[in-house]
């Protein structure tokens, strides 16, 4: 399965004219979105153990150890690795208009090796 359908809520951004913002409110421990210059665009799934990553070897736990369990600063340096800007948190958190809530249903990549390595093709072949 390449592509995960999360239902969440979203709302207005203050000061950016009909851009969303998605919290996923109901990701479980061992799920995660990446945002993508704050645009949700990836889904992680970790096992319930955490000792491992659906459809990503095992470099990324190691990662992950090396940065003291830290992923938010695992995915923001993978993202760097590709020259791209991801991150687990969006900066446009609490930044919404009040009464603009509406129910979305957002379908992501999931997060692979085989994901990973067609991102870097797109990159190289976008980069002069």
């Amino acid at each position: 399965m390449h592509k995960v359908t999360l239902e969440t809520e979203s709302y207005l951004i203050e000061g950016k004219d009909n851009e969303r913002f998605f919290p996923f409110l109901e990701l479980e421990y061992n799920e995660n979105v990446i945002y993508e210059n704050d645009i949700p665009k990836y889904y992680l799934g970790f096992s319930d153990n955490l000792n491992s990553a659906y459809g990503i070897g095992d470099w990324i736990i190691t990662e992950w150890k090396k940065n003291d369990y830290d992923l938010r600063k695992t995915i923001i340096e993978l993202g760097e690795s590709m020259n791209l800007k991801w991150d687990v948190f969006s900066t446009n958190v609490g930044k919404k208009i009040e009464g603009s809530w509406k129910l979305e249903t957002i379908e992501l990549n999931r997060l692979t090796d085989k994901e990973i390595e067609k991102i870097k093709l797109t990159v190289n072949k976008l980069q002069p």
